[in-house]
């Protein structure tokens, strides 16, 4: 188990550490710090010993662990025998520097516990809700310590479709609930009961995750959420069963409304009055709306101005789940809707409906955009380019992605360099088709009218993700040449081999005059497959004084 990371400075010394000599209080505060360290190991000593001696309220504290007090000592080598758990953390390299000190854990005063116990409870990678369990059954000092501070210390009661509510819930002090399960096939008819009792503690849940509900379920909690739930932040509902009509939200879900939600996740479930519903949760940080169906459609000019008041939104995804919602196209607003926060967007449907909710936004702080149109003849997206233009991050692009696979073309537009882990913002713009020359033929639509934004690449790649080959149909070469058209100043272009046989072709019907009309400032071509394929392009490119560097 990975460590808990030291702080750079001790605790704050409170009037009881400053009564204390200077030594002992340089040994506590060493002993804090290291105890960061050592917590996971120690507390999993503490309950060695506890099943051992078989207790069940009381456990009593480790001997004394030493501690290095004072650089007055000589250094000694070699390795020191530890006869208790997590002394080997404590006692490390270099202990005999100081003069001996020991500092058991009754010695720390209770504020430094708690930091102890929060850096524990928090974790190496994130809050771990279940870690307060373990704190309270170590004694009953660390109890009453815990259950003071339970703001402090995030604490939260954890229940799932096996958690029995009715007998165990009520056990533990009055804190906030969780309630987080998947269903599946396996789950007994109790299991349900064990959440709708749950959610019937609705003065206490402040989160919901239930995902792959099955309808017959949903339906039955539906029952019991009509009722307000005062400290709500985070509600994420899945709904998996596509056999039957989905079950509408209705207007008194939640109360109507739900004032300190900050995290909202609806997946194939309709709620028609949702702009209404949001008028009251203006503290909505991430909101996912994925898979609406046909029966929960909700027009863009609605959507935007139920965004109007959440300045703190940061995260909006917006998907349908059919092409059938398809938009009444409005007129551009006078005004636009001011998101200050909002870094990413997703949307999945049609392009109509997108290019009507960007037309009503204004995203200053936006990093990541990610669409799904699904296919249609013809891509008219003026406004999509006018929002992208509207802001600094997403018109510094340096690097462009083309990925087409058996059901999707996917363009990928972003500044990441080559050595970077990864992007700090990026444009990704899907199709969703199945035939090649359909997949070409959109995304070229819309590389014209980002040909402004496309001129600024100097890297572009171009792949096949499937493992198989993509068939070698009637497709006209010239597609190829009309899609790279846009790439003005595109220095490096890499083709993966399996679409050596369908793209070499193109690049080698440029010769003569027309060797410089497609990727005039191609300096290095990448090639993953037969690089005598592209013999005839390399050498008119050499013919006209322009020659490229194939690799």
């Amino acid at each position: 188990m990975s460590s808990t990371p030291l702080p750079m400075s001790p605790p704050n010394l409170t009037p009881q550490l400053m009564n204390l000599p200077s030594s002992q209080q340089r040994g506590i505060c060493i002993a804090h710090r290291r105890f960061l360290g050592a917590f996971p190991r120690l507390l999993n000593g503490l309950f060695m010993g506890f099943k051992k001696r078989n207790h069940h309220d009381i456990v009593q504290p480790p001997a004394p662990l030493a501690v290095p007090s004072s650089p007055a000592s000589p250094t000694t080598s070699g390795t020191t025998r530890h006869s208790h758990p997590g002394e080997e953390y404590v006692s490390g390299q270099g202990r005999d520097q100081f003069d001996a000190l020991r500092v058991t854990i009754e010695s720390l005063p209770d504020d430094v516990l708690l930091d102890i116990s929060y850096s524990y409870q928090r974790g190496p990678y994130g809050y771990l809700p279940y870690r307060w369990r373990i704190l309270v059954r170590v004694c009953q000092r660390w109890r009453c310590i815990v259950f003071a501070f339970p703001h402090r210390l995030d604490l939260r009661l954890e229940c799932n479709a096996k958690t029995a509510v009715r007998k165990t819930l009520d056990v533990w002090p009055s804190l906030p609930i969780v309630v987080r399960d998947r269903w599946t096939r396996k789950w007994p008819v109790l299991f349900g009961d064990n959440i709708i009792a749950a959610l019937e503690r609705h003065h206490r849940m402040c989160g919901i995750e239930l995902h792959h509900l099955p309808c017959p379920l949903f339906e039955q909690l539906l029952r019991v959420m009509d009722v307000p739930f005062p400290v709500l932040t985070l509600l994420d509902l899945d709904l998996g069963d596509k056999s039957v009509p989905a079950p509408m939200l209705p207007d008194t879900f939640l109360g109507g409304s739900a004032p300190r939600l900050q995290h909202l996740a609806l997946s194939g479930i309709p709620f028609p009055t949702l702009p209404k519903f949001l008028q009251s949760s203006h503290d909505l940080v991430e909101i996912r709306l994925t898979r609406i169906p046909n029966t929960g459609y909700i027009s863009s000019k609605s959507m935007a101005t139920a965004l109007s008041a959440m300045s703190k939104l940061e995260v909006l995804e917006i998907g349908f789940e059919s092409p059938a919602a398809r938009p009444e196209r409005n007129a551009i607003p006078s005004t636009r809707v001011v998101l200050p926060s909002l870094t990413q967007l997703d949307f999945h449907g049609n392009s109509e409906y997108f290019e009507d909710l960007v037309t009503g936004i204004d995203t200053p702080s936006i990093r990541f955009v990610k669409t799904e149109f699904f296919n249609q003849l013809v891509f008219d997206n003026p406004q999509f380019l006018q929002f992208v233009g509207r802001t600094k991050m997403l018109g510094s692009f340096k690097r462009a992605i083309l990925s087409f696979g058996k059901s999707m073309a996917k363009f990928s537009f972003d500044n990441r360099r080559p050595s970077a882990a990864k992007s700090e913002a990026y444009l990704h713009i899907h199709i969703l088709c199945d035939a090649l020359d359909w997949q070409v033929s959109g995304l070229t639509q819309i590389f014209v009218q980002f040909s402004t934004f496309l001129s600024n690449v100097d890297r572009c790649g171009v792949r096949w993700t499937k493992k198989t080959r993509p068939l070698e149909d009637d497709m006209d070469h010239t597609q190829w040449l009309e899609l790279f058209l846009p790439f003005t100043s595109v220095q490096t272009l890499g083709i993966r081999s399996k679409l050596d046989s369908l793209i070499s072709p193109a690049l080698n019907e440029l010769t003569g005059d027309r060797v410089m009309e497609v990727l005039p400032a191609l300096h290095t071509l990448s090639v993953y497959g037969k690089k005598s394929l592209y013999e005839p392009f390399i050498t008119a490119r050499q013919l006209s004084n322009h020659p490229v560097i194939l690799e």
